[in-house]
């Protein structure tokens, strides 16, 4: 049933056309409850964000838009209408458009036939057979049918590619066929073709890294360059990518951090005062800029609005901050530029001896051991271990490893590994909270927190600390601040920014806020985002496990898809072109396991969620 003529009744007159942002399809809104919501193009079936037309008034708004719900703006742009609200092709521009072409292919094939006929009548009797012979020969190349309606057949069809064959794309097959398998697909008589020896049955423990294609500044082969895209292109930006972007930033003046905690400070007394506020009151009245290391207080389960109760008299600002890090086992480190709060010296420093039970990740085969023990070292702190200059080290003992780390490389392996288990379906052996080893990435694990609405009015500029912790209060989010980063940035939280949202996400909230100043927003734990730079937010690399199983089970290669992958996220930070992103492939849970920012790894979670029907 075509989607521009429902069936039964009278078609209710458009409210106004909008424009598939994809397709370029006109499409009717009919109804006023669809506005604000996100639907599916009739025609390319991608999703369309529902706004009216500038000058738009609905019929029951007498300033403007009036929603369905009565809400005073529209849902959040990630919001799938709940009612069963559709888009319909505009009737006038589809038949239009729709008669122009029917017309023309009229034309062109009745020109055709007349070309035809006229050769027909006029060609020689010799010319004829050979232009009869030729067709003959392309039908049977086609696989088509011949003169007595039988299929045209070569017995030395072998449905194993050859060396030389392209493999066969998965889009071009019916659902569930591989993509090696073409049985309706048949090949002219020619001479046999060597065939490859079947594909040896991979390691079920191996964990490897897909190889890249071809290397730096090499030509990929033609087979390669035929391949149609995985993933859908993406839009063009409107603004100007050679113009350089303009942020808001307002710089600290230089000061010798170290020298301004080493000042006198004559009393301090704190009641039941959190964590977070206790840090910035002395960053405020020492001038100093103070960081708290939000990645420190997740590992060691330690929550920003923990409370603090101390009272010191004739102390230093340095001293008092020690003095509060203390109390929730923190350590500090101090340098020119500034303090970090972060783990305490035994945990940052101090590197000790742990041995790690794996043989249910290895089967107790020793090779496995020894890609695990690789895979450990690229992807846990890379530049930590003895083979790139730094102290830990890892080796076989048994059916274990030994690995000697600081504290919070061992907690990162810990919950590697317990993650690995969990994708392979194998009980964990943490008696922490499972939940920790879930397979959500940060985002999804924070998705609740970032949905939360907030309502600001801040037209007004104010100082980025003053909007954060407004926003902190109302979303019950603890926010913390990298003054780290945005000193080497020349910035500070002292900038002005302005913000008026009304029962907006939290995460679109932020995202508007901080836009403007160069700015981002990190998700560390559930109930904790960093606000830091873009460009510290992009080094800082995170590792997320990414299930393929519906990509493999639709014959997609793994290494065709993390190639595309890599060539359409950040494409210039990954190992084999010189940066640091790691992307492994683990055959045994069907998994991609990636070492990359946030940001990306929200992208690849993205175009992942969608495979090729």
């Amino acid at each position: 049933m075509s989607a521009q003529q429902p069936v039964g009744g009278t078609v209710k007159k458009a409210l106004f056309t909008i424009t598939c942002t994809t397709c370029q399809a006109r499409l009717a809104v009919r109804s006023e409850a669809a506005i604000g919501t996100i639907l599916e193009c009739p025609k390319c079936e991608s999703m369309v964000h529902i706004v009216p037309p500038d000058g738009w008034r609905g019929s029951h708004s007498s300033n403007g838009m009036e929603l369905a719900d009565g809400a005073a703006v529209p849902p959040p742009l990630d919001r799938v209408a709940e009612s069963p609200l559709t888009l319909e092709l505009d009737a006038a521009s589809h038949s239009f458009f729709g008669g122009i072409w029917t017309v023309w292919g009229v034309a062109i094939v009745a020109v055709a036939a007349v070309i035809w006929g006229l050769w027909a009548v006029l060609a020689p009797e010799s010319e004829r057979d050979l232009l009869a012979r030729s067709m003959a020969e392309s039908h049977a190349a086609a696989g088509l049918e011949g003169n007595n309606g039988t299929p045209i057949k070569d017995e030395q069809f072998d449905a194993v590619q050859g060396p030389d064959d392209r493999p066969a794309d998965p889009l071009d097959g019916q659902p569930g066929q591989s993509a090696v398998e073409k049985p309706t697909e048949e090949t002219p008589p020619s001479e046999p073709e060597p065939t490859a020896p079947p594909p040896s049955e991979p390691d079920p423990t191996e964990v490897r890294s897909p190889p890249s294609s071809a290397e730096p500044g090499g030509t990929p082969p033609p087979s390669e360059l035929e391949e149609p895209p995985l993933f859908s292109p993406e839009p063009e930006s409107e603004s100007d990518e050679d113009s350089p972007v303009e942020y808001k930033k307002l710089p600290l003046p230089a000061v010798d951090a170290a020298a301004l905690l080493a000042a006198p400070l004559a009393a301090l007394e704190l009641n039941n005062v959190s964590l977070i506020e206790a840090v910035d009151l002395l960053s405020s009245i020492s001038a100093a800029p103070i960081t708290l290391d939000a990645e420190a207080l997740v590992r060691l389960g330690i929550s920003p609005r923990e409370p603090v109760t101390i009272r010191l008299d004739s102390t230093t600002y340095g001293d008092a901050l020690q003095a509060i890090a203390a109390k929730q086992g923190l350590g500090v480190v101090v340098d020119v530029a500034g303090a970090i709060v972060t783990d305490a010296d035994e945990q940052r420093d101090a590197t000790r001896k742990v041995r790690y039970s794996v043989s249910d990740l290895t089967g107790g085969d020793p090779e496995a051991l020894e890609h695990l023990a690789t895979l450990i070292k690229h992807l846990i702190e890379p530049l930590s271990w003895r083979e790139n200059g730094g102290e830990g080290a890892v080796e076989s003992d048994g059916e274990a490893l030994s690995v000697v780390q600081t504290g919070d490389v061992h907690r990162q392996l810990l919950v590697f590994c317990e993650k690995l288990r969990t994708a392979r379906r194998l009980p964990l052996r943490s008696r922490e909270d499972p939940d920790l080893f879930s397979l959500k990435t940060r985002a999804d694990r924070a998705r609740k927190m970032l949905d939360r609405p907030v309502t600001a009015n801040f037209r007004v500029p104010a100082t980025l600390d003053h909007i954060l912790a407004y926003l902190s209060e109302q979303s019950g989010v603890a926010i913390v601040v990298d003054r780290a980063a945005l000193d080497r940035e020349e910035t500070s939280s002292q900038v002005e920014a302005s913000l008026t949202a009304s029962n907006l996400p939290l995460g679109e909230a932020l995202a508007e806020l901080l836009e403007p100043l160069g700015l981002a927003a990190r998700v560390v734990g559930r109930e904790l985002i960093q606000v830091t730079t873009k460009e510290a937010a992009a080094e800082r690399l995170e590792l997320e496990f990414h299930p393929i199983d519906r990509w493999l089970k639709r014959g997609i290669p793994v290494e065709r898809l993390a190639e595309q992958l890599k060539a359409r996220v950040e494409p210039l930070t990954w190992n084999d072109v010189g940066g640091d992103a790691e992307i492994y492939f683990d055959a045994v849970s069907e998994c991609l396991i990636v070492l990359q920012s946030q940001p990306a790894q929200s992208k690849i979670q993205w175009l992942l969620a969608s495979p090729p029907k």
